[in-house]
């Protein structure tokens, strides 16, 4: 998995080093490099909270691929879609809905969680 998250950062880093070069345009470059670690951050941190609940967390990694889509996207065609670059966040918010209305089936990992970030 980790190799795989290399070879996607140098690909992606490859992109936005072509782009650079072919259009000189810094601002779409940097806003390029922070939408990918944003969406490395969403995987990572979906993974580690959203592991206990299977199809929770297959539709987060689906919305992952869909936002780096939208970021290649960006890349070719400058057409910033920032309603899929942003849908994973919706996993995260049913992931606490689910936890707030089901009770203390996953309260226990969720406090872990917080604890770990505070």
């Amino acid at each position: 998995m980790l190799g795989r998250v290399i070879v996607l950062t140098l690909i992606t880093f490859a992109f936005i080093a072509l782009d650079y070069k072919k259009r000189a345009n810094l601002k779409k470059s940097l806003l390029a490099i922070v939408i990918y670690f944003a969406i490395i951050a969403m995987g990572y941190s979906g993974y580690i909270l959203m592991r206990v609940v299977a199809p929770v967390m297959f539709i987060h990694f689906i919305l992952l691929i869909g936002a780096y889509f939208a970021l290649l996207w960006y890349l070719f065609r400058d057409k910033l879609y920032w309603q899929i670059i942003i849908a994973p966040i919706a996993t995260f918010i049913l992931y606490f809905v689910m936890n707030h209305i089901e009770g203390s089936r996953y309260e226990t990992l969720l406090n872990k969680t917080f604890e770990a970030i505070v």
